[in-house]
């Protein structure tokens, strides 16, 4: 992968020795592209810091949610100057602390009072099969992680030519199942060393689950994120909807509550109606998590497949997807375990067996990175997904 920042009209290699590359405190989270075409992905590896990285070669943009523990006071979290005071519709902020590998913090994730207690290091920051059921997390085959790489944007290209990148047509109308095949074929292995770079074998790429959705959701939430972004106050906190019907990556509506639109009314690169879509409020963030397509997440209800093409003996390894039993909730997925699934007023429903995540553009109230529901998991024209990149 390469690193790259932006110039204010170019994305460019960024420069990692100076350490030029991030800073969360300010909302500019890591971001890293993958080259298509070999011979241009040689050239901007060995090229200097500042070159800028032509984006029609670039096939994923990537962005690093690193391992953090969090907790929540209260019911909504606390309230940062420029906020309204946190209620349902308008929640407060998680406090988060970046940790290390060696720290796994196994709190209630609440504290009451004014000083945070209760830390809990997310279990979409351990790569297992056991890792969402706090007493087997520390068993011997989970990998701690320092991190995971998101895609920036939902899955574009096509369902065999995968790609995550802005202004294009998202992919929608597939399965469960397709998504998730098709991400483990083409961007692991020799296929992902060929045709995205990636190599080695402490890495794995997967359709994003719900927990690791959750991650996403709470660092947003946070001083971190857009919530924390001085830029925005009040109702503005809440990330803008991307509204355009027609599935248009990166777009954004100027708030959070647009009405749908044929257009892309601001793209993700105008400050602050275009980058307010985003994770960050900045261009730095992750986009098209409030509106653009509904999600589909790696969450599944008692192993009901229902109609998302797999079957009974094709179910994933217990590590690709959250297994839930009833009520819904993992700690740290920004659903019912921290009571955080109606933030913003965002929608909810628990009626199918897989998972989705963010809404569409049409009903914008509903939409939200806060938004959940369940359904059949069978192929949909307004169903898309996107991945991570766990990397130990």
């Amino acid at each position: 992968m390469i690193p790259v920042t932006y110039n204010g009209t170019n994305w460019v290699k960024a420069d990692t020795v100076n350490n030029n590359w991030y800073d969360y405190n300010r909302g500019v989270w890591a971001n890293a592209v993958t080259i298509k075409d070999a011979t241009k992905r040689t050239t901007y590896k060995n090229a200097a810091a500042g070159t800028t990285i032509d984006l029609n070669y670039v096939n994923l943009m990537l962005v690093w949610i690193p391992r953090y523990s969090y907790t929540l006071r209260d019911k909504y979290g606390y309230q940062i100057e420029g906020a309204s005071t946190p209620s349902q519709a308008t929640p407060g902020a998680f406090d988060i602390k970046f940790v290390d590998t060696n720290t796994t913090e196994m709190g209630s994730g609440k504290y009451t009072g004014t000083t945070p207690t209760g830390y809990f290091t997310p279990s979409s920051f351990c790569w297992g099969n056991s890792c969402d059921v706090e007493s087997t997390r520390s068993d011997s085959g989970n990998i701690e992680l320092p991190g995971i790489w998101i895609s920036k944007f939902e899955l574009t290209g096509t369902i065999n030519a995968i790609t995550s990148v802005p202004n294009a047509v998202g992919i929608v109308t597939q399965s469960h199942s397709s998504y998730f095949n098709n991400i483990k074929t083409q961007i692991n292995g020799s296929s992902g060393t060929t045709n995205y770079g990636l190599s080695g074998t402490s890495y794995d790429t997967h359709m994003i689950k719900n927990t690791e959705w959750g991650a996403m959701a709470y660092l947003s939430q946070s001083k971190y994120g857009k919530y924390g972004n001085s830029k925005y106050t009040n109702a503005n906190k809440e990330i803008y909807i991307n509204n355009n019907v027609n599935y248009i990556t990166g777009c954004s509506g100027g708030s959070p509550s647009a009405s749908q639109s044929s257009s892309c009314q601001y793209t993700y690169n105008i400050e602050t109606n275009g980058t307010g879509a985003s994770t960050t409020g900045t261009i730095y963030g992750i986009y098209g998590t409030s509106g653009g397509i509904w999600d589909c997440v790696m969450g599944n209800l008692n192993n009901i497949v229902s109609q998302s093409g797999f079957s009974t003996s094709t179910m994933p390894e217990a590590k690709y997807y959250n297994k839930y039993t009833g009520t819904l909730g993992i700690k740290g997925d920004a659903t019912n375990a921290d009571g955080t699934v109606d933030f913003y007023g965002d929608s909810s429903s628990n009626a199918g067996s897989w998972f989705y995540r963010g809404h569409g553009p049409i009903n914008a109230i509903a939409s939200g990175i806060f938004a959940l529901t369940t359904n059949n998991g069978a192929a949909n024209s307004g169903r898309g997904s996107r991945l991570v990149l766990s990397v130990w």
